[in-house]
C-alpha cells in the first residue's frame, strides 16, 4: 500500500460511527434556543479526533507492549506489520490529540465549566486505555470506559457545550447510547481473547469467557430497544422500533455463529448499529414528544 492508504487503514475510519452517533444524539437533544451549528460542528470534530487518536494509541501501545503478534486475528496493525514506525504513530497521535484539544478548549471556554473536567477525563481515557504502566483495558475495564465516554460524556457533554439544560430524557438517552458502542469493543475482545490472554491482557472477554461475553453483547445491543418500547406511539414508532430490533437480532445471531477472524466483519456492522440506536433514541425521545 502507498503511504496514504496505510494511514487511512491505521486510522480505521469504519470506527467513526461510534463517535458520530452519540454526539449527533446529544445535539438532537439540545433545548430550543440553545442550538448553534458552529458549536455542533466543533463537538463533532472533537469527538472524531478523539476516536482517531484512540485508534492510533491502540496501534502504538499494543505494538510496543508485544500484544500484537503475527497471529493476530484482527485487521493488520501498522506498527506490527512494519508499515509505520513508532515515531510516525506518535506524530499521528499528537496531531489527532492536538485537534481534539484545540476544539475542546474552544468548547470549554464558551460552554459550561464542567467541560474542562470532561475534556481532561477524555484525554486520560485515550492515553490510559492501552498506554502507561497499567492500561485499564488490560484489567477488564475497557467496555465500562467506552460506555462512559461514548454515552454520558459524549451525549451530555454535547448539551453542556451548547449551554443547554440537561433533562431526565437526556440522562436516560446518554445511559442507553453508550451500550451499543460498548458492544463494538465486546466483538473485538471476543475475537482476541486467546491472544490477549497469552499476552497478559485480561479483557472482560477473557474474564467472562465466550458464553457470558455473547450474553452481555445481547444485553448491550437489545437493551436500549427494550428500555424504550414505543408505547403510546403511532404506527411509525412501532415500525421504526421493529426495524431497529431486526438489526439487533441479526447482530446477536451473527455473534452466536461467528468466532475468531470471522468476527471482523461484525465490528463495522455493530458500529453502524450504534447509529441506528442514536436515530431511534432521537425519534423516541424528541420527535415523539414534540
Amino acid at each position: 500500500m502507498n503511504r496514504m492508504a496505510i494511514w487511512v487503514h491505521t486510522l480505521r475510519p469504519r470506527t467513526l460511527p461510534a463517535a458520530l452517533g452519540p454526539v449527533s444524539l446529544g445535539q438532537g437533544l439540545v433545548m430550543p434556543g440553545h442550538f448553534a451549528w458552529s458549536t455542533a460542528l466543533l463537538c463533532l470534530i472533537c469527538a472524531l479526533a478523539l476516536q482517531l487518536a484512540v485508534n492510533l494509541a491502540n496501534d502504538l501501545f499494543d505494538g510496543l507492549a508485544g500484544v500484537d503478534q503475527p497471529d493476530r486475528l484482527g485487521p493488520t496493525r501498522a506498527l506490527q506489520a512494519g508499515w509505520l514506525s513508532a515515531s510516525e504513530l506518535r506524530v499521528g497521535l499528537v496531531v489527532t490529540l492536538g485537534i481534539a484539544v484545540a476544539t475542546g478548549l474552544w468548547l470549554a471556554v464558551f460552554g459550561h465549566w464542567l467541560l474542562w473536567a470532561l475534556g481532561g477525563l477524555a484525554l486520560l481515557g485515550v492515553l490510559g486505555y492501552s498506554g502507561g504502566r497499567r492500561p485499564y483495558a488490560n484489567r477488564g475495564l475497557g467496555e465500562a470506559a467506552v460506555w462512559l465516554f461514548f454515552g454520558p460524556v459524549a451525549v451530555l457533554g454535547s448539551l453542556l457545550a451548547q449551554q443547554s439544560p440537561i433533562g431526565p430524557q437526556a440522562v436516560v438517552a446518554s445511559i442507553l447510547m453508550g451500550m451499543p458502542v460498548a458492544a463494538i469493543l465486546m466483538v473485538n475482545n471476543l475475537r482476541d481473547r486467546h491472544t490477549d490472554a497469552r499476552a497478559g491482557k485480561i479483557t472482560l472477554a477473557v474474564r467472562l469467557g465466550p458464553v457470558a461475553t455473547r450474553r452481555l453483547f445481547t444485553l448491550l445491543t437489545a437493551g436500549p430497544l427494550v428500555a424504550t418500547l414505543p408505547l403510546g406511539l403511532p404506527a411509525w414508532g412501532w415500525g421504526a422500533w421493529l426495524a431497529a430490533g431486526l438489526a439487533a437480532l441479526g447482530l446477536v445471531r451473527e455473534m452466536q455463529r461467528r468466532d475468531g477472524a470471522a468476527l471482523n466483519g461484525l465490528l463495522g456492522l455493530t458500529a453502524l448499529y450504534s447509529l441506528v440506536v442514536a436515530l431511534w433514541l432521537w425519534l423516541r425521545l424528541v420527535v415523539a414528544v414534540g
